[in-house]
C-alpha cells in the first residue's frame, strides 16, 4: 500500500482548499474590518499542512491500485471535512469539534442538515464558506481531482467510478473534455441561476449563496428561516425550477452542447424522475389544497431532489404528506447529478426487473429480458444495485438504532439516519424537524450522522471496502 502517494494526492486537494477560504477571508476583512479572521489561520494551516505532505511524499507517477483508489477517495472526503470544520472551530464561533465537523461534513456532502442557529447574525464570510463547500461537494472536488489526477498519470475514472455509480451516465470524449464540458455546464447554471435569483428579488449576496446550494442540490441558506424568509412567488419557482436541474444528470449539458437529443429523449432515469415528481405533487394537492401548490411542488422538488430546502411547515400537512415525504427521502433524483437518495436509476432498473418478472409469471414458457433503454440488464448489473440497496438500507438500520441507543425517541431517530444517510437535511419530530436545526442532539449522535452522510455520499462501497480485511493484505 502506497500510503506516501496516497497522502501525495490528497496534499493537492489540502491545498486547493486552503486557497478558496481566502474567499470568505476578503470577504469579512472588507465588511468586518478584521483581517485577522477564522479563515485566515484556517487558510494558513491548511496550505502550509498541505504543502509539506507535499514535500515530504516520494514522487510516484504510477497509475493507483483499485484499493488505494477506495482509499484515496474516501481520505480526499476526510481530510477536506475535517479542514473546513476549522473556521467553525476557531474564534468567535467556538463550535466543538463534534459541531463543526457536522457542519462541514453536512456541506461537503450536500446534506444541508445544520447545527447553525444565528444565522442572520452570522458574518458574511462563514455564510459564503458553508454555500462554498456545498458547491464543492456538489460536483467541485470530483471535477477538480479528475482534472488533476489524469495530469499526474493517475486513472481519474477509476476514482470517479468510486463516487457514482453512474456507468451508463459516462461520456465518452476525453477526460479531459468531459471534465470541462461538465465544469463549464454547472458555473453557467450557477451563475444563471444566482441572477435569476437576484432578478427575483433576492440581496446579490443571498442569490450568489443559493444559487450555490440550490446547484448543489445542498440546501444551506443565509437565514434562520431558510427559504420562509422569502415568500416571493417568483423565488420559489425559481428555486424550483434550478433544482430540478440540479437533479438531473451533469452530463446532460455535453449533451446539450453536441446536439445529442438522443441521449436525453430517450433517458430512461429522467423520465421516472418526472413521473414519480407529477405523482407525488398528485397525491398531495387533495389532502394539501390546490391554493397550496406552489409550496407543495417547492417541497417535492426539494425532497426528491435531496436539496432540503423548506418553504413551509409541512409536517403540518397531516400525517399522510409528512409520511409520504419521509419514504420521498430515500428516493433521490438522477444518477450523476448532485443529489443523494438511492436515484433513479436504481429505480428504473428495478421496475424493469419486476415487469419482466411479473410477465414470466402469467407466460412461464416465455423469454422476458429487462432491458435499460437499449441495455439488457445482465444479473452483474441486477445485482450491483442489490448491493448498494442491501448497504443503504443496512447502514439505515445500523444508525437508526445507535440514535435509540444514545436516548432519541422513535420518529427523531428514523427520519434524521434517513434524512442523513439519503444526504437531504430535513427531519421529522420535535428536536430536528423541518423548522429546526441539528444542534441539540447529543455529540454521539452527531459524530454518527456524520459518518451516515459520508457513507450516503461516497455511496457506501469506498468506506465498506476498508473495513475488509481482505484489502489490507499485501498481496491484494
Amino acid at each position: 500500500m502506497r500510503f506516501s502517494r496516497i497522502f501525495a494526492i490528497n496534499s493537492l486537494m489540502l491545498m486547493g482548499c486552503g486557497i478558496l477560504m481566502f474567499i470568505p477571508w476578503i470577504i469579512d476583512a472588507i465588511t468586518q474590518h478584521h483581517w485577522l479572521n477564522p479563515f485566515s489561520s484556517a487558510a494558513l494551516i491548511t496550505i502550509i499542512i498541505g504543502l509539506t505532505i507535499f514535500i515530504l511524499s516520494p514522487k510516484d507517477q504510477t497509475p493507483l491500485r483499485p484499493k488505494e483508489m477506495f482509499i484515496t477517495t474516501t481520505l480526499m472526503w476526510l481530510l477536506f471535512a475535517l479542514f473546513s470544520a476549522i473556521p467553525f472551530y476557531l474564534p468567535p464561533h467556538n463550535l466543538s469539534l463534534a459541531d463543526a465537523f457536522f457542519e462541514s461534513m453536512s456541506g461537503l456532502t450536500g446534506t444541508g442538515a445544520t447545527i447553525l442557529t444565528n444565522l442572520d447574525s452570522e458574518t458574511p464570510g462563514i455564510l459564503l464558506w458553508r454555500s462554498i463547500t456545498q458547491w464543492l461537494g456538489g460536483v467541485g472536488i470530483i471535477v477538480v481531482a479528475l482534472i488533476v489526477l489524469p495530469t499526474l498519470q493517475i486513472g481519474g475514472m477509476q476514482l470517479f467510478a468510486t463516487e457514482s455509480s453512474a456507468l451508463s451516465e459516462r461520456i465518452k470524449p476525453t477526460m479531459r473534455q468531459s471534465i470541462r464540458d461538465i465544469l463549464i455546464y454547472f458555473i453557467l447554471l450557477s451563475l444563471a441561476c444566482a441572477l435569476c435569483l437576484w432578478l427575483a428579488g433576492m440581496t446579490p449576496f443571498d442569490a450568489i449563496n443559493h444559487a450555490m446550494t440550490t446547484l448543489s442540490t445542498g440546501g444551506f441558506s443565509t437565514h434562520d428561516a431558510g427559504i420562509m424568509y422569502f415568500q416571493e412567488s417568483s423565488i420559489l419557482w425559481t428555486l424550483t425550477i434550478f433544482m430540478i436541474l440540479g437533479g438531473l444528470p451533469l452530463v446532460l449539458g455535453p449533451h446539450l452542447f453536441y446536439r445529442h437529443w438522443d441521449m436525453i429523449h430517450n433517458n430512461v432515469q429522467i423520465a421516472t424522475f418526472f413521473k414519480i415528481l407529477c405523482v407525488t405533487i398528485l397525491l398531495l394537492i387533495p389532502v394539501v389544497g390546490y391554493e397550496q401548490i406552489k409550496y407543495i411542488v417547492f417541497q417535492t422538488v426539494s425532497i426528491l431532489t435531496t436539496t432540503g430546502f423548506v418553504s413551509t411547515p409541512y409536517s403540518t400537512w397531516g400525517t399522510f404528506a409528512t409520511t409520504l415525504f419521509l419514504f420521498l427521502t430515500a428516493v433521490g433524483a438522477c444518477t450523476g447529478s448532485t443529489s443523494g437518495g438511492i436515484k433513479m436509476f436504481r429505480f428504473a432498473i428495478i421496475g424493469r426487473i419486476l415487469s419482466s418478472k411479473m410477465k414470466s409469471l402469467i407466460k412461464p414458457f416465455a423469454v422476458f429480458i429487462p432491458r435499460y433503454g437499449t441495455q439488457i440488464i445482465d444479473a452483474e448489473i441486477a445485482s450491483g444495485v442489490l448491493f448498494f440497496l442491501s448497504l443503504f438500507f443496512a447502514t439505515f438500520i445500523i444508525a437508526t438504532l445507535s440514535l435509540t441507543a444514545l436516548g432519541l425517541d422513535y420518529l427523531t431517530a428514523v427520519s434524521g439516519a434517513l434524512s442523513c444517510v439519503a444526504n437531504v437535511g430535513p427531519a421529522l419530530g420535535n428536536i430536528i424537524g423541518p423548522e429546526r436545526t441539528y444542534a441539540d442532539l447529543p455529540e454521539a449522535a452527531k459524530w454518527i450522522l456524520s459518518f451516515v452522510m459520508l457513507a450516503g455520499r461516497l455511496e457506501f462501497t469506498s468506506i465498506v471496502v476498508l473495513f475488509l480485511p481482505f484489502l489490507w493484505r499485501k498481496n491484494t
